[in-house]
C-alpha cells in the first residue's frame, strides 16, 4: 500500500468517524448527565495545574535499560503539557506524573509487573484517563522505541475535535514523523474513536430499530491545497528541521 493511499484512508477514516460522532452526540436523550459541581469542573473551570508525583526511581526490579528510559522520560508530561498550553494549540487536556512504576493498559501479567511512566490525564479539573509509556526491546537514548496506551474513560462528554488532536499530540512526541509507525498511530487514533461510538450506535437483532434511521453516513471534502502547494515550492525542503528549545 501506498503512502498516498493510506493518507487517503485515514483521511475518510476521520471524516466518518465524525459524521458517526456527531450522529451519536444527537442522541440527546441518551447524553451522559452530570450534577452542577462537575460539570462546572469539566467544562467551564481552567486547565489544571499539574502536580506531579513521579516515581521516586525506577524500582530495584528495573535493569539497564529501564533506569534509561525512566531518566529520559523524567519531563515527559512537561513537554507535552508545554505543546498543549502553547496558544496555537490552546488544549485543555494536561498530563500529570503519577507515583506507580507498575503499568496496568494492555499488559500481559504472565511474567510478572511491567514497569514504565503513568500519567493521569485531565480536562480541565477532571481527570478523564490515563496514559502509560514502557520502553521497548533495546530501548536507548539514541534509539527511544516505546510503547504507548491511553485510556479515555469520559470520552462522551468530550469533543471528537478536542480527542482528536490531543492523541495526534500524544502521538506525535512517541513516535517518528514521517514514518510507518506514526501512520499506524493515525490509523490507531481513528480506530479508538469509531468503536465506542459504533457500539453504543449499531442496532442489535434483539433492539426495536427506529426504521427511519438505520445509519446515515456522509463524507466531504472541501478546501484549498495551499499547504501542499507552499511545501512543494519551498527553498529548503530538503534541510533538516531545527529543535525547538526545550529548556525553558
Amino acid at each position: 500500500m501506498t503512502y498516498e493511499v493510506l493518507i487517503v484512508i485515514v483521511v475518510i477514516n476521520a471524516f466518518a468517524t465524525l459524521s458517526l460522532w456527531r450522529k451519536v452526540a444527537s442522541k440527546s436523550s441518551r447524553d451522559p448527565k452530570l450534577n452542577k459541581k462537575a460539570a462546572t469542573a469539566l467544562w467551564r473551570s481552567d486547565p489544571v495545574i499539574p502536580k506531579h508525583n513521579p516515581p521516586k526511581a525506577a524500582g530495584v526490579e528495573a535493569d539497564g535499560i529501564d533506569r534509561q528510559f525512566f531518566a529520559d522520560f523524567k519531563d515527559f508530561a512537561d513537554v507535552v503539557n508545554w505543546w498543549l498550553a502553547d496558544e496555537f494549540s490552546a488544549s485543555r487536556f494536561r498530563l500529570q506524573d503519577l507515583p506507580t512504576g507498575d503499568l496496568s493498559l494492555n499488559v500481559d501479567f504472565s511474567h510478572g509487573p511491567v514497569l514504565g511512566r503513568s500519567f493521569a490525564i485531565y480536562y480541565n479539573q477532571t481527570k478523564v484517563g490515563k496514559l502509560e509509556i514502557q520502553s521497548g526491546n533495546g530501548y536507548t537514548t539514541e534509539s527511544p522505541e516505546v510503547y504507548t496506551s491511553i485510556e479515555i474513560d469520559w470520552a462522551r462528554f468530550l469533543g471528537f475535535e478536542e480527542l482528536t488532536r490531543l492523541l495526534g499530540d500524544v502521538a506525535l512526541h512517541v513516535t517518528s514523523k514521517d514514518s510507518d509507525e506514526h501512520r499506524n498511530a493515525q490509523q490507531s487514533i481513528q480506530s479508538a474513536l469509531t468503536r465506542p461510538l459504533w457500539d453504543n450506535y449499531r442496532i442489535l437483532p434483539y433492539d426495536d430499530p427506529d426504521f427511519e434511521e438505520w445509519g446515515e453516513l456522509a463524507v466531504r471534502f472541501h478546501g484549498a491545497a495551499s499547504f501542499f502547494i507552499d511545501r512543494r515550492d519551498a527553498g529548503g525542503r530538503h534541510e533538516s528541521n531545527s529543535q525547538p528549545d526545550l529548556s525553558h
